[in-house]
């Protein structure tokens, strides 16, 4: 037993031998309430541990731990351990048309930026749909990384009609939000959007800017923007990693 779990963890609660509940049910139990008041990368104990902790077999403790892993709430490293997940970043996803840039800094995170991409080029078929524009038409072109600190969270690939935002190609998208330059600076107000969240699988190219593995699923938001005369003004793609991306969806009565 590593002496940072025995020292660093409470005492353990005892067993249940009463109740009609699997012991591994109460185990998965007590350490979901330790894990409450955990930080987030604290190791926790092993199977080993568990087993010597509450005199149970290894198939009982891996049982406990796989619930609490499935669940989200632990995560493995091969061959160093279990550990306390790094809550999601949550996405706010009453339509309002605020970017992720003011999402977070309302809540007090430092967003950085990495610009991968930006400059002006012709609207291909799928761009000319969602902004009504004809394909060949010019549009400005961004492509971010998006991060909390130092740690990569998403890349985000945004449209705008060139007519409406000349010059944005120049702008410094490293240092300010994308939707407050379209109002403050471009004067196009904007009113509502729509947007489609699916699954998708990671690219090598995604893997290598966000930093992980090949395998790892994204959550994928495309998004049309709208001005109050209903002229779409921002067509996006953003990639959020599926480890770090958790999305709140607030439901009103009609």
């Amino acid at each position: 037993m590593s002496p940072e779990t025995i020292s660093d963890h409470p005492q353990p609660a005892s067993l249940a031998q009463n109740l009609p509940v699997p012991k591994y049910y109460q185990i998965r139990e007590i350490l979901r309430e330790q894990i409450a008041s955990w930080p987030a990368g604290k190791p926790i104990p092993s199977e080993a541990e568990l087993c010597q902790t509450y005199g149970v077999s290894r198939t009982t403790a891996r049982k406990a731990l796989d619930d609490l892993t499935h669940e989200g709430l632990l995560y493995r490293v091969q061959g160093k351990g279990t550990f306390v997940v790094v809550p999601k970043l949550r996405e706010r996803f009453l339509q309002r048309t605020v970017g992720f840039y003011e999402d977070m800094a309302s809540r007090g995170l430092v967003l950085t930026t990495r610009v991968l991409e930006q400059g002006v080029v012709p609207a291909d078929k799928i761009v000319a749909e969602h902004l009504r524009l004809t394909a060949g038409d010019e549009v400005i072109k961004l492509v971010r990384l998006r991060m909390i600190g130092d740690e990569p969270i998403m890349i985000v690939t945004n449209y705008l009609p060139h007519s409406l935002f000349a010059g944005l190609e120049h702008d410094d998208l490293e240092n300010a939000s994308l939707y407050a330059l379209m109002r403050h600076k471009y004067g196009v107000t904007l009113s509502h959007g729509t947007r489609l969240v699916e699954a998708i699988r990671c690219t090598e190219e995604e893997a290598r800017l966000l930093q992980v593995p090949t395998s790892t699923p994204l959550l994928a938001i495309t998004s049309t923007i709208y001005d109050p005369q209903d002229r779409p003004v921002e067509f996006g793609l953003s990639h959020h990693r599926g480890d770090r991306a958790q999305l709140e969806i607030n439901v009103v009565a009609e």
